[in-house]
């Protein structure tokens, strides 16, 4: 008889640890895993393997999603639920649906909220293999809607960019196997997995900012990561080596986001690691990232230390324009002012002079090409030119007189505020 209880407490252990649970407190709403809010909906989301964070391979025996208790979900309750396997983390663009083929049917009946739960229990279990990302599809076949104090029901988290893909609207149930265009979003079910085991130890974060291989990261950088569920702090370590903590040393931090004390140095390769911490007992396996900070200041950051041109065609590509100074500030000797950015000079000959200033393949930088004469002192206005827009090349021809000096400003276009330039390429070609 005690043999017989001690196998049914241990049998009840097991059940009770085989669930994983993915931010269950999470209050948001949104439209997954169905739309209590329109007639229809057809809603895909993307688990990492990392955010389940299972033991090992598996067979998932339900799934519970979460919502107030007060919600309804009358007209919304008719459901059909498909789990997959797949190496997606995001989907690519709105028509970017797994096909159905490889989606398993798992469910597909009438659901109820129990007390803020929706449990949807499986006649036979999915496979989960542990190796590849959990896909848990779901659309809803009811005509009616349901009206709620946010419109949407049930509960989201935040997490990665367009790991989630969904359809809603009025006209018609949608068929798997050709759903419409839908739309992306970076919110995903607040959710309960049964019969997979959770690992002794949580999950690995996944880190926001910077991305790995991140070139030009400030020296102060705000790290980001998405809290992982469970967690109650994490550990930041930054070192200039692999695997090295030189400069940040498993510090422990209670939120998803962290800034070095002390200033990083410029132009200098980083390795970072963050981990998770829940019940004493710390993430393993955790993904270490690479990435560079800012170049230096560049050496003609200022009017006075401008580069000198002598010798026409004349080409220049500033790639540390991202870490020029505004200096004493914006620029406002000509009508139209900008900011002070990387600069060059020239001594005239009479002669006219082509200026060009263009930029690589989808840059964000919308520079402005100021001239002036006189001396860094005392600038006097040639001209400026700022007719495009962003990674549009500007170009401005000048007429010079014998002797005179003048100062070339390649700088944002922007009047009065600071804001940071990129890498540009200037050309000064004499007529």
């Amino acid at each position: 008889m005690k043999k017989i209880l001690l196998l049914s407490l241990l049998l009840t252990v097991l059940l009770f640890n085989a669930q994983i649970n993915i931010n269950i407190g999470s209050t948001g709403v949104g439209t997954v895993p169905i739309s209590s809010f329109f007639s229809y909906s057809y809603v895909h989301q993307i688990y990492p393997k990392q955010e389940i964070n299972a033991n090992a391979a598996g067979n998932i025996t339900g799934l519970t999603f979460y919502l107030d208790s007060s919600a309804s979900i009358t007209d919304s309750s008719n459901w059909t639920v498909y789990l997959g396997h797949t190496s997606k983390t995001a989907f690519t663009s709105g028509t970017d649906w797994i096909p159905v083929s490889q989606l398993t049917q798992v469910f597909a009946g009438s659901v109820v909220n129990n007390n803020g739960k929706v449990q949807v229990s499986f006649t036979v279990p999915f496979s989960y293999n542990n190796t590849d990302n959990l896909v848990v599809a779901a659309k809803e076949n009811s005509q009616s809607i349901d009206i709620n104090n946010f419109d949407e029901a049930f509960h989201v988290y935040q997490h990665l960019p367009y790991s989630t893909l969904y359809y809603k609207g009025d006209k018609m149930i949608v068929d798997p196997a050709s759903p419409p265009g839908g739309i992306r979003a970076d919110y995903k079910s607040a959710m309960t997995i049964s019969g997979l085991i959770p690992r002794g130890t949580p999950a690995c974060p996944f880190i926001i900012y910077p991305l790995n291989n991140n070139q030009s990261v400030p020296l102060s950088p705000n790290v980001g990561w998405f809290p992982v569920s469970g967690a109650n702090s994490y550990r930041v370590s930054i070192g200039t080596s692999p695997g090295s903590i030189n400069i940040v040393n498993q510090q422990v931090v209670t939120n998803p986001n962290f800034s070095p004390s002390v200033p990083l140095s410029p132009g200098t390769d980083y390795y970072l690691k963050v981990t998770s911490v829940s019940a004493g007992a710390e993430s393993s396996g955790c993904t270490e990232i690479t990435f560079k900070t800012v170049p230096p200041v560049p050496v003609n950051d200022a009017c006075s230390g401008a580069l000198s041109v002598t010798a026409f065609p004349y080409t220049y590509t500033q790639n540390d324009a991202i870490s020029a100074t505004n200096n004493a500030g914006n620029i406002n000797v000509c009508a139209d002012a900008m900011n002070d950015g990387s600069w060059f000079k020239l001594v005239g000959d009479g002669s006219q002079y082509i200026i060009k200033v263009s930029m690589p393949a989808g840059s964000a930088f919308d520079p402005q090409i100021g001239v002036y004469s006189g001396n860094c002192n005392n600038l006097v206005c040639v001209n400026t030119v700022d007719n495009g827009g962003v990674g549009t090349a500007e170009t401005m021809t000048i007429t010079t007189t014998m002797g005179s000096e003048y100062f070339v400003n390649v700088g944002s276009y922007e009047e009065s505020t600071d804001v940071a330039e990129d890498t540009f390429t200037i050309s000064i070609t004499k007529l």
